[in-house]
């Protein structure tokens, strides 16, 4: 538990970060949310193809280049007395590759912390609830559209390459100019 509060403390400094300078550079920031389905966890059959809703903040650096932070949160799946759940923390930088009416194209490269926690009964004693976590990296690509009130959006990426929690993700949603 300490180290995802350490882990939280962390992406909500670099949002708290990337907010502050962007008041200082009036950059472009949106904060948006969606949902996301993703597969095969930590080769565990009870959490493959889990749906989640993430919350996103999204910074422009310049025309070409954005940062962006989110936190998913996959519902839980049970296998008999057993329910696993899984966060994901990721730290994404985008390369506007197209834009032009009101369509952009990016791909995203960045950091993916996932932290799984899975918990069961007691038997003779013994707790049978634990929790791991895994550093890996994000590759994927979106496409973003502007609607008059805000930008709809879609992504696939692959999470969590090079640890135990690799991942393909979709997602889709909404994020908002602040």
């Amino acid at each position: 538990m300490k180290k995802l509060l350490s882990i939280a403390g962390l992406v909500l400094g670099i949002i708290f970060a990337l907010h502050h300078h962007a008041m200082a550079q009036s950059g472009d920031i949106k904060l948006g949310g969606g949902l996301v389905f993703g597969t095969g966890v930590f080769d565990i059959d009870e959490i493959d193809n889990s749906l989640g809703i993430r919350a996103e903040g999204i910074y422009s650096i310049n025309q070409d280049f954005r940062a962006g932070a989110d936190l998913t949160f996959f519902f839980p799946n049970s296998e008999g007395d057993f329910k696993a759940t899984l966060f994901a923390i990721n730290l994404n930088g985008n390369y506007l590759f197209y834009s032009e009416e009101g369509l952009t194209a990016y791909g995203l490269a960045g950091l993916n912390i996932a932290i799984i926690s899975l918990d069961g009964p007691t038997i003779s004693g013994f707790d049978t609830s634990t929790s791991d976590s895994e550093i890996g990296l994000n590759l994927g690509g979106g496409v973003e559209y502007a609607l008059d009130f805000a930008d709809l959006f879609g992504e696939l990426k692959f999470g969590g390459l090079g640890g135990n929690a690799d991942q393909f993700v979709i997602g889709a949603g909404l994020r908002f100019p602040i």
